[in-house]
């Protein structure tokens, strides 16, 4: 009697990894609270993210209710 065995790779095994999403012109790519957003000035924003948002160059702006993000 023959036996044939079917081994097969994980789908995952040499595939490449998903990028990010492209973000329209003027809107800056970023990581913020571990996931991916774009950022434009007048967006809502969190404080809590701050510090991220400098590293792209904003601020979340508390001059506005609920909070926007606008360029340093």
């Amino acid at each position: 009697m023959l036996v044939i065995l079917a081994v097969g790779l994980p789908a995952s095994v040499g595939a490449t990894p998903i990028a990010h999403t492209a973000c329209s012109a003027h809107y800056t790519s970023a990581t913020i609270g571990g996931a991916h957003k774009c950022l434009h000035a007048g967006e809502y924003c969190a404080r809590r993210y701050e510090r991220e948002y400098v590293r792209y160059g904003y601020e979340c702006s508390l001059a506005y209710k609920p909070p926007r993000l606008r360029r340093r």
